[in-house]
């Protein structure tokens, strides 16, 4: 006979094994992002995501085993944890890796932004919030690490602007060579900040060279500079040029502010500083945007920030995850019955985080934290509660155990087969 059940501790304990997993994952993306494959990062995200939802499951059923029955906790509970970490890391890892693989590739429009203008604050104030000259080291290391098919200008601003590299192909080392040391020996800092003259000039690299589409803007700074936002980045929105900010938050509040608006007007996304030797991950970061390297958590942006395709993709992509999460709980229980409710149940989740996912990212760092948190609760919540819609036998257990444990229980009938085995070979 077959019982609608619901087991509110392991409900609670999925809930508490998707926001470990959260933690967990917010530190891989902060650490990680930039450094690694976007594929490996988020099939690390993911897969021991899937492990601590698993590890809290499991651990609700060993204190009260109300869907898989006694028995299962008296004899198939070793098989249990030796299932934890393929069923879960593993599997949902591996799948999420493919997955990252198939969103991150570009089915689409160019592949990422061609042109990128670097707009870096020169002006007196940075002595204090950058004595060690990290900033133009961590833009030359970026260089360095450009592929042949880009453009680069920089320009550097206090009280005026200073055209330190117009837009070039980066198309030989050489040339890679040449604007690295132009970074490395640039001229000293001074004077005030007036950022609406470096985003002037910056477009004129573009505007001049014909290279406004498909481009992206570097806009570092520690310092606030009043500007008409709207009459200074219509052109920006009009030709749909990414600014991403670098700020200083612990020098400037409005500065920060305004970064953070500049940002959020253009589709870019703004990074804070805390201290100067940050600034090389975070340019690596923002290289990685701007080649649109895509991620199944992250905002989408650039020419693909719109695409119904790949918001299809990514929430596509997430019901298989939670489907996938879902098998593994029926796996690592050994109980069909389980299986299927908890598959269908994470393929509903899945379906939810996804569309959280796509419909709330945005440029706004602890907004995103805040969708990912719900996304990650809907997860790890929504599958465990099927086994009220779909019925499980009220007896329990795991059928494969089962069969094993039969087979293992009928020596007898095994020592006569073997004995006929051998009569018939005599």
């Amino acid at each position: 006979m077959s019982q609608r059940k619901l087991s509110l501790l392991m409900v609670v304990c999925s809930l508490v094994g998707g926001v470990i997993g959260f933690l967990v994952g917010e530190v891989i993306l902060d650490r990680l992002a930039g450094e690694i494959a976007q594929w490996l990062l988020i099939g690390l995200y993911f897969g021991q995501y899937a492990f601590f939802v698993g590890l809290m499951c499991l651990i609700a059923e060993m204190i009260s085993p109300r869907l898989n029955g006694t028995g299962w906790k008296q004899r198939y509970a070793g098989f249990s944890w030796k299932m934890l970490v393929p069923s879960t890391f593993v599997m949902v890892g591996v799948a999420a890796m493919l997955l990252q693989l198939l969103y991150g590739s570009s089915f689409q429009a160019p592949s990422g932004a061609n042109n990128l203008v670097m707009l870096l604050d020169t002006s007196g104030s940075m002595r204090q919030s950058d004595p060690d000259n990290q900033l133009f080291k961590a833009a030359a290391d970026m260089v360095q690490k450009m592929d042949s098919d880009m453009k680069i200008a920089v320009v550097t601003f206090n009280d005026e602007t200073n055209v330190l590299q117009p837009l070039v192909a980066l198309s030989s080392q050489a040339v890679k060579d040449d604007v690295v040391q132009k970074l490395l020996n640039h001229s000293g800092t001074d004077g005030g900040t007036r950022i609406e003259l470096a985003l002037q000039t910056g477009l004129e690299q573009l505007t001049a060279a014909q290279q406004v589409e498909n481009s992206t803007v570097v806009l570092m700074s520690d310092g606030y500079t009043s500007l008409d936002i709207p009459a200074t980045l219509a052109p920006f929105k009009q030709h749909q040029v990414l600014v991403h900010t670098v700020g200083m938050r612990n020098i400037d509040e409005q500065g920060t502010r305004l970064l953070e608006q500049i940002a959020a007007e253009t589709g870019g996304r703004y990074f804070n500083v805390e201290h100067a030797n940050e600034m090389t991950g975070i340019f690596g970061q923002i290289y990685d945007m701007s080649r649109q390297d895509r991620n199944l958590v992250s905002e989408r942006t650039g020419a693909t920030a719109d695409s119904t395709f790949y918001a299809i993709l990514r929430v596509a992509s997430l019901l298989v995850i939670g489907a996938l999460l879902g098998l593994s709980l029926g796996l690592i229980f050994d109980n069909r019955h389980l299986a299927k409710s908890f598959t269908i149940g994470g393929a509903v989740s899945g379906l939810l985080a996804g569309i959280v996912l796509e419909t709330g990212l945005s440029s706004i760092y602890l907004l995103d934290m805040a969708v990912r948190l719900i996304a990650g609760a809907l997860l790890a919540v929504v599958l465990t509660l099927f086994t009220v819609f779909i019925p499980v036998p009220a007896s329990g257990g795991s059928s494969f155990q089962k069969r094993r444990l039969a087979a293992q229980q009928s020596p007898r009938a095994l020592g006569a087969g073997n004995e006929t085995s051998k009569r018939f070979d005599l």
